[in-house]
């Protein structure tokens, strides 16, 4: 499908949203700071999206498009299903008070209590994040590097919700926790539920 050239700019909008929607907070950022970016009005990027919550939405799209993006790439480059997690894993992992995306994910998450399209938006990339690790380790089952038996479902259900709880941590550092002792601490618990070998080619 063609892009028009309202979607493009509709897609350059978000992307230069993502800044100031992460540091302000969607309660605080107004229109015209994102506007003032990109030399427009407040008023004229309703000519792209209805309202700011929609903005918002699409903004975390991106975020969300440009990681699997960077992880398609990064799989061509990595045989190995181990190599691939190990790729995903650090990828999605917190950065700390300044990660963007995952600054967006917080207020996505408080969102979509209450508001059935943020729900429906994040159940959507939920399932698509979910996806990539699911497809890694059934990858892994195949090439020999995960047992063949591994409940593939309920091992990234754990890793997932892992991962949240540690981003929560790390991101919003209530209780100070550095990415990289969190990035131990996951590795710590998954390591039994991920026995990996050196495997082969199945």
């Amino acid at each position: 499908m063609k892009t028009t050239r309202r979607q493009e700019k509709a897609a350059e909008i978000a992307r230069a949203a993502i800044g100031p929607l992460s540091e302000q907070g969607l309660g605080n950022v107004r229109l015209q700071d994102i506007g003032a970016s990109l030399g427009m009005s407040g008023a004229h990027l309703l000519y792209y999206f209805e309202s700011k919550n929609d903005l918002f939405m699409a903004a975390l799209r991106v975020v969300e498009q440009d990681l699997r993006d960077r992880a398609r790439a990064a799989f061509t480059e990595r045989e190995s299903a181990r190599e691939r997690w190990d790729w995903l894993m650090e990828a999605g992992a917190p950065m700390g008070l300044h990660d963007s995306g995952l600054l967006m994910w917080l207020e996505a998450w408080a969102l979509a209590v209450h508001h059935e399209a943020v729900h429906d938006l994040i159940t959507e990339l939920e399932a698509a994040w979910l996806g990539l690790l699911r497809e890694i380790a059934e990858y892994g089952k195949e090439r020999g590097e995960l047992p063949a038996d591994l409940d593939v479902e309920d091992v990234i259900e754990g890793v997932a919700a892992l991962l949240d709880g540690l981003t929560i941590r790390v991101v919003v550092g209530y209780r100070p926790l550095t990415r990289d002792r969190a990035m131990r601490i996951l590795a710590r618990f998954t390591g039994p539920q991920l026995p990996w070998t050196s495997g082969g080619t199945a």
